[in-house]
């Protein structure tokens, strides 16, 4: 696999990209699209209010902070659509199980509950939550949170926002090139012919997360919320998110992580150290020679500069390395990196289970858009620049054909040549390493034969 196997990346590969000017014009584009997004919230606002009165009847999707599971009615009550009823008296353990192995240990009481009362019972809502405490399996620290459900279980849930009166001009979506609209579950499956999704035996992601619809509606909150906003955007976004997670196959890096942990390179670190000025210090050098031959020398040498990496990078504790290693479809890796994604979302409390990353979709896309604003790679993007990005993503230039046949055929299938209304670069899909700003960097000045290998 090209990004989940690769642990040695250029530290030029991966400098902040320069910021865009604060003072460019404005974009009708943008302001287009902010004004559709307003309509857009102002609308799920209302739509909402009445989703939320639905009854919430048994096999409804339930999510506990990152968790996600059904709600099982266990009581013999009256149906609705063909269902048992849920009511307040269903706050027991057995009647939540969730996707990832997530437990209940405790909980309390519904709130927000109906009126109407079922053998005496008031019913739930789809707007109902359930405060409590459960826990993952193994030592691992218990969550407080909530019980709430995704959806009623009922199969006449609204599931379109009405965008009726928004501020824009009508135009019919086949007129709409993909800076104004989202992407379907048909585009997605066209632009990766189909195959099935996250198939390797270590992506723990639940089977109800494996299905084109989950991962369309996933992925096109994860660009609305990380500026993928642009037709050249979203291309290269999808192309490189196909590569980094071994052609949609996994959610997981498939190295055990140790080489992340500093205690694997402690003996080797230690071994290096007393010689680290070898270099410059003859005496220092002969002993080194003495003691190790050459292939050693580089073996402990590697070992020191990696040892300081994972302390770099919070891998101080055994088990780190493991713990903090590639999650997502473009592999979050190092405790950092997670600590600052967390923080980005709110949700600082989730440095401690990482593993939502990898076994929660919205983390798993979300996390993945994050990673590509956060390095600015949208401005590239819109350059139409694949070698600069691809090395900001993946450190070189692993897997680069593959992922320039990806992004040649999605900009074909969006039609963005003829359609898009902000791109102004033609022609486009043509890579070349005088074209890209990977010439400026360091890495791409001492790299220029091997990139220019793979100029169009």
């Amino acid at each position: 696999m090209d990004r989940l196997n690769t642990e040695n990346y250029s530290p030029e590969a991966t400098t902040q990209a320069p910021q865009v000017s604060s003072q460019e014009p404005k974009d009708p584009k943008a302001e287009n699209s902010q004004k559709m997004e307003e309509k857009r919230s102002e609308n799920e606002k209302k739509d909402k209010i009445e989703d939320g009165l639905l009854l919430a009847i048994h096999g409804a999707k339930i999510k506990f902070n990152a968790h996600l599971g059904e709600f099982k009615v266990l009581n013999d009550v009256p149906t609705t659509q063909g269902k048992l009823t849920g009511t307040v008296v269903e706050k027991q353990i057995p009647n939540f199980t969730f996707y990832d192995g997530f437990k209940m240990i405790s909980l309390t009481a519904w709130q927000d509950f109906g009126t109407a009362k079922v053998q005496d019972n008031y019913v739930l809502l789809k707007k109902s939550t359930l405060p409590g405490i459960g826990k993952m399996p193994g030592n691992i620290p218990p969550e407080t949170g909530k019980i709430e459900f995704v959806n009623s279980g009922q199969i006449n849930e609204p599931e379109n926002v009405d965008t009726k009166g928004a501020p824009v001009l009508e135009e019919k979506d086949d007129k709409k090139c993909f800076c104004e609209k989202e992407f379907t579950e048909e585009d997605i499956k066209s632009f990766y012919n189909s195959k099935k999704l996250f198939t390797a035996k270590n992506c723990p992601l639940p089977d109800g997360m494996k299905t084109y619809k989950a991962f369309t509606d996933a992925l096109n909150k994860a660009m609305i919320d990380n500026n993928i906003n642009t037709c050249l955007r979203k291309a290269h976004f999808l192309a490189q998110i196909e590569t980094e997670s071994d052609r949609l196959n996994t959610t997981m890096e498939y190295a055990s992580g140790w080489d992340y942990d500093h205690s694997t390179h402690q003996e080797g670190y230690e071994s290096f150290k007393p010689y680290v000025n070898y270099k410059k210090d003859k005496k220092l050098s002969v002993e080194l020679h003495k003691k190790f031959n050459a292939q050693e020398i580089k073996q402990i040498q590697r070992a020191y500069n990696r040892y300081n990496e994972c302390i770099k990078h919070g891998h101080n504790v055994k088990g780190y390395g493991p713990k903090y290693k590639g999650k997502g479809l473009i592999q979050l890796t190092w405790k950092d990196t997670y600590e600052k994604y967390f923080k980005h979302i709110g949700k600082k409390e989730l440095i401690d289970t990482p593993e939502v990353v990898a076994n929660d979709l919205t983390y798993t896309c979300d996390s993945a858009a994050w990673f590509w604003d956060d390095r600015q790679l949208g401005n590239y993007a819109d350059k139409d620049d694949l070698i600069f990005i691809s090395v900001r993503i993946n450190g070189g230039l692993n897997g680069f054909d593959h992922r320039k046949t990806n992004v040649k055929s999605i900009i074909k299938l969006m039609k963005i040549e003829e359609k898009c209304k902000t791109n102004k670069l033609k022609p486009i899909g043509t890579y070349t390493y005088e074209t890209s700003g990977i010439k400026n960097l360091k890495w791409g000045k001492n790299n220029k034969a091997k990139i220019k290998k793979f100029d169009d």
